[in-house]
């Protein structure tokens, strides 16, 4: 039995136990009990979803859809605290046997009682931090707006957090930064937690492209947005300071749904959609020189023409007609299916789903198959256990626009002057060769398990354990098969070849925290924490390739003839870390904390000791204070926060290495690779934060603000190395420094709420400033070389665009540039013949923010809309470069009359402020129309809830990019690490989905 069978067998058969077990539970006595329901204080509505804690004891449970809950085997007068998003929390007191409880809990701008996982020792309420957590209510979110992965869920409600779109292909991923870029070498992404449990968040994974290594596939997609109920996040090394090394980029903590008391209740939700972009109206025409004149070619309205007056002959295969349209609209589908239920004892979670939708490529599809078994239990008071298992498999087919050619590639730039050839006047291949010749594929197997156990021994003590391991199964591949009928067309189709990649990484998780609380006195509150934690990737790689087919119908590698190669890799990286925190509050509304963490890393050099990461952090609720007293401010939050976190070095940069060799004779020997640097530490994020959060006007407005300050030391550059080493090239060091500083605002408000109606608001904006500081002693220089036109520069961003820049030009009327002067390094004109490389822009937006607004009428109709915007940054239009300055094809080319002097100048020159211009956008991205189906309708199918959704995604965007989007870039690879550069990939497109939500 392979793996993916025992995994499957294991959901089914812990979804059955789990089923017989609460069927047995929810029979227990009634005797001991207490239970009500939970509405909102305003609206006397039922709240579905809110926590109810027994103080004191790990049990408790949550309200049902109707609001109600039940705890039974009460003992004695029991206190409840009710918790919610959005609501003010609530204590209770209530006798056993009492099951009519009426808990009302009024709305609140600002959630100083949540409890926040995410960046503390243990469960802590809000109110108790000096730095800022950003919640994101996935549940809400995913039931009223289009949402198909976890970074579309994060877009746009969560400030300082920049999503940055990829590609349209259907599977394609996107990058995820928290406040700006802070690493020359290393990865600037976010760690990322399941349950407690790290994950593998690749945000660039599948075949290699030729396009400069690009690799569309985030691992983000493997997470099903159905199973989250909210996602937590800290931004930097303030909040960071816990998770030690490898957390200076900050933290996103992914909680998924658990069960709630009653009766098994499923959930059956159905999407049904289209997406589709309109090429018609967004890509250029392009012109050629044919016998001496000049002609155009619209390709996509000559073959929609072809394609509707050609005939096919019996021996044309595809060379002479289309067979369908370029680009098609593509159908969107998902299924999803979860149980919940359980008793206060042990509830239960279980949920499977299918996506299978294709995307506007034809080749392009998507058939993915996830279930999710979680499993919280309270065998006795003191103990609670909770154990989760997620996994997901299948298969996503790629166009070969991700191999750096395939339909976008031979449209984007198609000819005039191959009209008349059987390739119908695209640049390449024609699109059905693309389709039938060539396949890329990532198939993935993934399974994430995670265990944890709270003990509370005694009033004063509870410590927890986590342990959990994601482990993903990758197999990526590209093929080009040998089809000797498109000789025709292209020499070399005949021949074939094959390239795969199989990948396992395996991420295992060991976190244990203690906490000792006191009370010092009657106002002085007393928590020290402790623990430690384990974290191990590792890392296998096996690659091969063959080309040559011999015969027709062949594909397996071992049937090519020629360049076969193979290789295989594997990697261990292991972080042993400890910490000890402690926390005094006074009053419950004055928390002063302090904290330490220490870490090794097997990847720091061998003469480097342990880092150490300290971390202090303030919080008063000032308006609880006897003196405060204004008006409007119902509540008020001031926090400030130092902390430090960490990146260790990649694996075997600080290892001297040898490369193995052919020897004389044929014996084996080595050759010097690496020179190693057993001083190489970690880089060291050092962050300041100060904010405030205040809920004014009867907790009808809601503010947070914070403004950060960031340090990266010991940042790690390569430098040069002297050949007297016996080593050539470079070596790792820790030497330059970046700062990061910023500001981030969220207001969220209810400026209009009755019985039935209500308008929620909600507006975020961040900005960021990005500089190098320092480039230690790696160069001569005041900047190095961040790849093709960027530049990590003193005084300027990180991977900054460089180049010449036109400031001005003189045209004859022949169209021949006369004169063209470009900027130098002061600020003066130069002829830009000897123009030096200047700043054009940086990369990571300045500005960026969304709005979100949902409006509730008769408690049955909402309506949801979302727009965001990023501006403050510079794109490299490389289809433009492509078109214009590599294969000569634009209007600009021909007719250079018609256009600024300074146009053609860069054009002919290739001076690099013609191809990167800025990217500024808004978008319209999310609306959606809800209808909540009357309950006696619902009940003539045996529901008990019905809910209808209509939604759309990028309607509409406002940009005066030139370019084909604002928005999609390559993922990955040489020019898609720093770099936003579009060429060749899909725009962001168009969806409409209807949902269909149904509750038995």
């Amino acid at each position: 039995m392979d793996w993916s069978t025992r995994v499957r067998t294991f959901l089914l058969t812990g979804f059955a136990v789990m089923v017989a077990a609460v069927s047995s539970a929810s029979v227990e006595a009634q005797q001991g009990s207490v239970g009500g329901i939970v509405v909102s204080q305003s609206t006397g509505q039922p709240l579905a979803g809110a926590s109810i804690e027994l103080v004191g004891t790990n049990r408790g449970t949550m309200t049902n859809n109707e609001g109600r809950f039940l705890l039974t085997g009460v003992t004695g007068e029991a206190t409840l605290r009710v918790t919610m998003i959005g609501y003010h929390s609530q204590t209770v007191s209530a006798q056993p046997g009492v099951a009519d409880l009426r808990i009302e809990l009024a709305e609140s701008a600002i959630e100083l009682d949540r409890v926040v996982v995410t960046g503390t020792a243990g469960g802590q309420t809000a109110r108790a931090l000096g730095n800022t957590v950003t919640s994101v209510n996935a549940a809400d979110v995913v039931e009223k707006a289009p949402v198909s992965t976890v970074t579309e869920l994060l877009n746009g409600r969560a400030a300082g957090v920049t999503i940055i779109q990829t590609t349209g292909m259907l599977g394609g991923g996107s990058r995820v930064r928290i406040r700006g870029a802070g690493s020359f070498s290393l990865s600037n992404e976010p760690l990322v937690y399941v349950d407690g449990v790290r994950v593998n968040n690749s945000q660039a994974t599948g075949p290699i492209s030729q396009a400069f290594g690009s690799r569309p596939i985030s691992r983000w997609n493997d997470i099903n947005p159905e199973d989250i109920e909210s996602i937590e996040i800290i931004k930097g090394p303030a909040a960071a300071t816990l998770y030690g090394t490898e957390a200076s980029n900050g933290v996103i903590q992914i909680i998924t749904k658990r069960g709630t008391a009653g009766a098994p209740r499923f959930n059956f939700s159905m999407k049904q959609g289209a997406q589709w972009w309109n090429p018609e109206d967004q890509l250029w025409v392009n012109y050629g020189e044919v016998d001496g004149e000049i002609q155009s070619i619209d390709i996509v309205e000559l073959e929609n023409e072809r394609l509707k007056n050609c005939e096919r002959g019996p021996d044309d295969f595809f060379t002479k007609c289309p067979v369908a349209s370029i680009w098609r609209t593509g159908h969107l589908q998902n299924y999803d299916l979860s149980v919940s239920g359980g008793s206060d004892r042990i509830r239960y979670f279980a949920s499977g789903g299918l996506e299978n939708s294709t995307g506007v490529e034809r080749e392009n599809k998507r058939k993915m198959y996830n279930g999710r078994l979680n499993i919280t239990a309270t065998p006795w008071d003191a103990v609670e256990v909770t154990g989760s298992i997620g996994y997901v498999t299948g298969r996503t087919d790629l166009s070969w626009e991700a191999g750096g050619g395939g339909p976008t590639w031979t449209t984007y730039y198609a000819q005039p002057q191959r009209l008349n050839t059987p390739q119908r006047g695209f640049y390449s291949w024609t699109p059905e060769m693309y389709w039938e010749a060539a396949d890329t594929w990532q198939d993935v197997d993934r399974t994430t398990l995670s265990f944890g156990i709270t003990h509370r021994p005694f009033p004063w003590l509870n410590h927890r354990l986590n342990l959990g391991r994601d482990v993903t199964r990758e197999e990526d591949v590209e093929i080009q098969y040998n089809d000797p009928r498109w000789l025709e067309i292209s020499s070399s189709a005949d021949i074939g070849y094959k390239e795969m990649w199989s990948r396992q990484i395996a991420y295992t998780t060991a976190d244990y925290a203690a906490n000792l609380t006191f009370d010092l006195n009657q106002d002085l509150n007393s928590v020290t924490s402790f623990g430690g934690q384990l974290y191990r990737r590792d890392y296998a790689h096996v690659y091969a390739y063959g080309e040559n087919f011999p015969v027709p119908g062949l594909s397996g590698i071992e049937a090519t003839t020629q360049n076969r190669v193979n290789s295989e890799s594997k990697v261990e990286n292991v972080t042993l870390g400890a910490f000890i925190q402690q926390q005094f509050g006074w009053k419950n509304r004055l928390f002063l904390t302090g904290a330490l963490r220490a870490d090794d890393n097997s990847a720091f050099g061998e003469d480097f000791d342990l880092v150490t990461y300290p971390k202090v952090s303030a919080s008063w609720v000032i308006s609880e204070e006897p003196f405060f007293n204004f008006g409007a401010v119902n509540t008020l939050k001031l926090r400030a926060a130092y902390g430090e976190s960490g990146q260790q070095p990649d694996a075997f940069v600080a290892l001297r290495t040898f490369d193995p060799a052919p020897g004389p004779g044929g014996s084996g020997t080595v050759t010097p690779l690496n020179l190693g640097n057993p001083d190489l530490g970690p880089e060291r994020g050092k962050e300041f934060e100060v904010g405030f959060d205040a809920a004014l006007f009867g907790d009808r407005l809601g503010i947070e603000a914070t403004y950060y300050n960031q340090r990266t030391t010991d940042a790690i550059l390569l430098r040069e190395i002297a050949p007297s080493t016996g080593f050539s090239g470079t070596q790792y060091v820790n030497a330059g420094e970046i700062a990061n500083s910023g500001f981030e605002l969220l207001i969220r408000g209810e400026p209009w709420r009755t019985d039935r109606h209500s308008l929620e608001m909600s507006f975020n904006v961040a900005t960021n400033s990005n500089e190098v500081k320092s480039l230690g002693d790696v160069t001569d220089e005041n900047f190095i070389s961040a790849g093709t036109f960027m530049r990590h520069q003193i005084g300027t961003e990180v991977g900054a665009w460089y180049g010449r820049k036109v400031v001005s030009a003189e045209m004859d009327g022949s169209g021949n540039i006369t004169q063209a002067l470009c900027e130098d390094v002061n600020g003066g004109t130069i002829d830009c013949a000897s123009a030096p490389a200047v700043y054009l822009g940086r990369q990571v937006p300045k500005f960026e923010g969304g709005f979100n607004t949902t409006l509730t009428l008769f408690d049955r109709v909402r309506l949801f809309g979302q727009m965001d915007f990023k501006t403050g940054f510079h794109k490299l239009d490389g289809n433009f470069r492509v078109r214009c300055v590599l294969f000569i094809m634009c209007r600009e080319n021909f007719y250079p009359t018609e256009f600024p002097a300074t146009t053609i100048a860069e054009i002919r020159n290739a001076y690099e402020s013609g191809m990167i211009k800025p990217a500024d956008f808004a978008k319209l991205r999310e609306v959606s129309i809800s209808y909540l189906v009357p309950q006696q309708y619902a009940a003539r199918i045996g529901a008990s809830d019905l809910s209808i959704t209509l939604a759309a995604r990028n309607l509409a965007t406002w940009t005066k990019f030139p370019g084909l989007e604002p928005e999609s870039v390559f993922n990955g690879g040489s020019r898609g690490g720093h770099s936003l550069w579009e060429q060749n990939t899909l725009p962001q497109l168009k969806q409409f989905v209807a949902t269909l939500n149904v509750t038995f």
